[in-house]
Formats: C-alpha cells, structure tokens, sequence
C-alpha cells in the first residue's frame, strides 16, 4: 500500500495515502498545474512513480485535503 507520512505543519505526523476522487480515480502527474492522468489501480501509480510523477494524496478522515507528493516521498514501492 502507498502512503506517506507529513512531516510539517498542523498535519504533522498524519499517514496520507492517493486520494480516491468522485470519478473513482487516482491522480498522478508531473507536476502542480499540470492536467492529471487518472490511473484505476496501485499498479499503475507505481508505473507513473518510477517514471517521476508525483500522486495526489491526502486524508479525509483527519481532514487533510489533497496535495501532490513527490516519489521519493512515498512508502511501499521502491526504483527497482
């Protein structure tokens, strides 16, 4: 499972993960600005990972909308 945990702010220490939106996609893109590219599955984001793109991800729950985070910010994947 991907997840990241946020390091600064009033959300610190809160475990994100790619955010679910109403059309039942993820997002992944290059950089913020940019038109996202709507992935189904884990296995497609990882493909986009590898490749540099960062994912939308966020916490409903805690109430933490939303933000794109960098690969080398995401847990539970790896280059290889």
């Amino acid at each position: 499972m991907l997840f990241t945990i946020i390091e600064r702010g009033k959300n610190r220490g809160v475990r994100s993960t790619p955010w679910r939106h109403k059309d039942g996609t993820f997002h992944v893109l290059m950089k913020k600005g940019d038109d996202p590219i709507r992935v189904e599955t884990e296995d497609e984001m990882k493909r986009y990972l590898q490749r540099g793109y960062g994912i939308r991800m966020g916490n409903k729950e805690e109430g933490h909308p939303p933000g794109l985070v960098r690969p080398k910010s995401i847990r539970g994947w790896s280059k290889s």
